[in-house]
C-alpha cells in the first residue's frame, strides 16, 4: 500500500471568481490518494524506484504545503487577535463617551471574531498534526537517501 498525490485540484466553478487578483495564483492543492497497484490476479505489483521516488517527492510537497498553510493561519491568528483587542478598546472608549449602542455593536463584533479565532486555533492544531504525521512517514522511509540516490 502506498500513498500517491493526485494532480492539483481545480476549484469549483462557483468559487472560480474568489481569487485575490487575476495575476496571482494560489499554491496548487493536491489530493492525497491511497494507491494500491494490482497486478494479474490481484497481486500487488512491486514498487519501482521511479514510482517510490515520485511518491516521496509528492509527500515532501504535501508536507511543505501543510506547513505553509499552518504558518499562514498563525499570521492570520495574530492579525485577528490584534483586531479583537482593538474592538475591545474601542468599545471601552464608546462607553466612556456615552455611546452604549455602539459599544454593544463593537462587543458583538469582538465575540464573532473570538469565535473565528478559536476555529483558526483548531485548524492550526490539525495542520500541525498532519505535518507531523507526514514528517514521520518521510523520516521512516529514509527519503533523503532515496531522493539523493541516482538510479539508472
Amino acid at each position: 500500500m502506498a500513498f500517491a498525490v493526485a494532480p492539483p485540484l481545480r476549484p469549483p466553478d462557483s468559487l472560480a471568481g474568489w481569487r485575490r487578483s487575476p495575476g496571482a495564483t494560489p499554491p496548487p492543492r493536491f489530493a492525497v490518494v491511497l494507491a494500491a497497484s494490482s497486478g494479474v490476479g490481484g497481486e500487488r505489483a512491486p514498487p519501482t524506484f521511479g514510482r517510490l521516488r515520485e511518491e516521496l517527492l509528492q509527500l515532501h510537497a504535501e508536507a511543505d504545503l501543510t506547513q505553509s498553510k499552518a504558518n499562514s493561519a498563525r499570521v492570520r491568528l495574530v492579525r485577528l487577535t490584534e483586531a479583537a483587542e482593538n474592538l475591545k478598546k474601542r468599545a471601552a472608549t464608546s462607553v466612556r463617551m456615552g455611546k452604549e449602542n455602539e459599544a454593544v455593536d463593537l462587543l458583538v463584533q469582538k465575540k464573532k471574531l473570538t469565535k473565528a479565532l478559536e476555529n483558526i486555533k483548531e485548524r492550526i492544531e490539525v495542520l500541525d498534526k498532519l505535518s507531523a504525521k507526514i514528517s514521520e512517514v518521510l523520516k521512516g522511509s529514509g527519503s533523503e537517501h532515496l531522493l539523493a540516490q541516482h538510479h539508472p
